[in-house]
């Protein structure tokens, strides 16, 4: 079956090249990295820029497929529930840097790690 144009649209964003995603991603790993060599293993600002432009770039994009009208629901749930995931992920993420490093800090890393991973 040939997909609808909403489909194919959906399709289209989920798969779209983007530059800027990469190099935010490359950044948070290098910076994760790098916090191991930091006083109290704190990321530094590049990579906690990073985590919230990631971040920001799939709350759009599940915000742009939502508006999308297609026939193909099934694909659209699920395309919305897998970047809900990577939002709650990284908005975990965000908030255990935030608070530091601290006894808060470790349960939402821990559920950030494992929401990245559902996702």
């Amino acid at each position: 079956m040939a997909a609808d144009a909403g489909a194919q649209q959906i399709y289209d964003l989920l798969n779209q090249e983007a530059p800027s995603l990469n190099e935010d991603l490359a950044e948070i790993a290098r910076a994760a990295k790098d916090a191991r060599d930091n006083p109290y293993g704190v990321m530094s600002q590049s990579g906690v820029d990073a985590v919230a432009n990631v971040h920001q770039f799939y709350r759009g994009l599940r915000n742009q497929i939502a508006s999308i009208g297609t026939v193909d629901e099934a694909s659209k749930a699920a395309a919305l529930k897998a970047l809900d995931t990577l939002d709650t992920a990284f908005g975990a993420y965000e908030r255990g840097l935030e608070l530091g490093i601290s006894r808060p800090a470790v349960p939402k890393v821990k559920n950030a790690a494992k929401k990245a991973r559902q996702a």
